[in-house]
Protein backbone atom coordinates (compact mmCIF):
# COMPACT_ATOMS: atom_id res chain seq x y z
CA UNK A 1 0.00 0.00 0.00
CA UNK A 2 1.30 3.44 -0.88
CA UNK A 3 1.71 5.98 1.93
CA UNK A 4 -0.90 8.69 2.11
CA UNK A 5 0.07 11.84 0.27
CA UNK A 6 0.31 14.73 2.71
CA UNK A 7 0.05 18.35 1.72
CA UNK A 8 3.79 18.67 2.37
CA UNK A 9 4.54 15.75 0.04
CA UNK A 10 2.32 17.27 -2.65
CA UNK A 11 4.29 20.49 -2.38
CA UNK A 12 7.60 18.59 -2.72
CA UNK A 13 6.36 16.80 -5.81
CA UNK A 14 5.35 20.12 -7.34
CA UNK A 15 8.93 21.32 -6.96
CA UNK A 16 10.29 18.12 -8.47
CA UNK A 17 7.94 18.56 -11.43
CA UNK A 18 9.17 22.15 -11.84
CA UNK A 19 12.77 20.92 -12.02
CA UNK A 20 12.04 18.26 -14.66
CA UNK A 21 12.59 20.75 -17.53
CA UNK A 22 15.97 21.64 -16.02
CA UNK A 23 17.14 18.05 -16.23
CA UNK A 24 15.90 17.76 -19.83
CA UNK A 25 17.62 21.04 -20.72
CA UNK A 26 20.89 19.84 -19.21
CA UNK A 27 20.61 16.62 -21.20
CA UNK A 28 20.17 18.67 -24.38
CA UNK A 29 23.06 20.96 -23.46
CA UNK A 30 25.33 17.97 -22.93
CA UNK A 31 24.38 16.58 -26.36
CA UNK A 32 25.13 19.96 -27.99
CA UNK A 33 28.47 20.14 -26.20
CA UNK A 34 29.40 16.63 -27.34
CA UNK A 35 28.51 17.65 -30.91
CA UNK A 36 30.65 20.77 -30.61
CA UNK A 37 33.59 18.79 -29.32
CA UNK A 38 33.24 16.19 -32.08
CA UNK A 39 33.25 18.92 -34.74
CA UNK A 40 36.05 21.00 -33.25
CA UNK A 41 39.19 21.29 -35.35
CA UNK A 42 41.35 22.72 -32.54
CA UNK A 43 42.47 20.16 -29.94
CA UNK A 44 43.55 22.94 -27.56
CA UNK A 45 39.88 23.82 -27.08
CA UNK A 46 39.16 20.38 -25.69
CA UNK A 47 40.22 21.21 -22.08
CA UNK A 48 37.85 24.19 -22.11
CA UNK A 49 35.05 21.97 -23.40
CA UNK A 50 35.83 19.44 -20.67
CA UNK A 51 35.70 22.24 -18.10
CA UNK A 52 32.26 23.20 -19.46
CA UNK A 53 31.13 19.57 -19.23
CA UNK A 54 32.30 19.55 -15.60
CA UNK A 55 30.40 22.79 -14.93
CA UNK A 56 27.21 21.35 -16.44
CA UNK A 57 27.66 18.29 -14.20
CA UNK A 58 28.01 20.65 -11.23
CA UNK A 59 24.73 22.34 -12.18
CA UNK A 60 23.02 18.93 -12.39
CA UNK A 61 24.42 17.99 -8.99
CA UNK A 62 23.25 21.29 -7.51
CA UNK A 63 19.72 20.70 -8.74
CA UNK A 64 19.49 17.70 -6.43
CA UNK A 65 19.72 20.05 -3.44
CA UNK A 66 17.24 22.69 -4.59
CA UNK A 67 14.13 20.83 -3.44
CA UNK A 68 15.35 20.39 0.12
CA UNK A 69 17.25 23.68 0.39
CA UNK A 70 16.04 26.61 -1.67
CA UNK A 71 19.21 28.49 -0.74
CA UNK A 72 21.03 25.96 -2.94
CA UNK A 73 19.39 27.69 -5.90
CA UNK A 74 21.85 30.57 -5.50
CA UNK A 75 24.75 28.18 -6.04
CA UNK A 76 23.01 26.76 -9.10
CA UNK A 77 22.56 30.29 -10.49
CA UNK A 78 26.26 31.04 -9.92
CA UNK A 79 27.27 27.83 -11.64
CA UNK A 80 24.94 28.55 -14.55
CA UNK A 81 26.66 31.93 -14.87
CA UNK A 82 30.04 30.20 -14.96
CA UNK A 83 28.75 27.87 -17.68
CA UNK A 84 27.47 30.84 -19.67
CA UNK A 85 30.87 32.51 -19.46
CA UNK A 86 32.57 29.35 -20.63
CA UNK A 87 30.16 29.02 -23.56
CA UNK A 88 30.75 32.66 -24.49
CA UNK A 89 34.51 32.18 -24.51
CA UNK A 90 34.21 29.11 -26.70
CA UNK A 91 31.79 30.83 -29.07
CA UNK A 92 33.92 33.95 -29.47
CA UNK A 93 36.91 31.77 -30.34
CA UNK A 94 34.99 29.60 -32.78
CA UNK A 95 35.97 29.89 -36.43
CA UNK A 96 32.98 28.03 -37.87
CA UNK A 97 29.66 29.87 -38.26
CA UNK A 98 27.83 26.57 -38.76
CA UNK A 99 28.49 25.78 -35.08
CA UNK A 100 26.71 28.91 -33.84
CA UNK A 101 23.37 27.08 -33.50
CA UNK A 102 25.04 24.68 -31.06
CA UNK A 103 26.19 27.57 -28.88
CA UNK A 104 22.67 28.99 -29.06
CA UNK A 105 21.30 25.61 -27.96
CA UNK A 106 23.68 25.52 -25.02
CA UNK A 107 22.75 29.00 -23.85
CA UNK A 108 19.04 28.44 -24.39
CA UNK A 109 19.16 25.31 -22.24
CA UNK A 110 20.95 27.17 -19.46
CA UNK A 111 18.08 29.67 -19.51
CA UNK A 112 15.49 26.85 -19.33
CA UNK A 113 17.37 25.43 -16.35
CA UNK A 114 17.46 28.79 -14.59
CA UNK A 115 13.75 29.36 -15.13
CA UNK A 116 12.90 25.87 -13.85
CA UNK A 117 14.89 26.51 -10.66
CA UNK A 118 13.13 29.84 -10.14
CA UNK A 119 9.75 28.17 -10.61
CA UNK A 120 10.65 25.33 -8.23
CA UNK A 121 11.73 27.76 -5.53
CA UNK A 122 8.75 30.06 -5.98
CA UNK A 123 10.79 32.88 -7.49
CA UNK A 124 10.71 34.50 -10.87
CA UNK A 125 7.76 35.34 -13.09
Amino acid sequence: MLPAMTHENEHENDHEDHLAPAYVALDEAEVALADLEARCCKPERSPRMQALADTLAEVRSGLENVNSDHAAADQVYDTLGDAGSQIGWLQVGCCAPNRLPLYHTLLENLTVTQRAVKKATGGGH
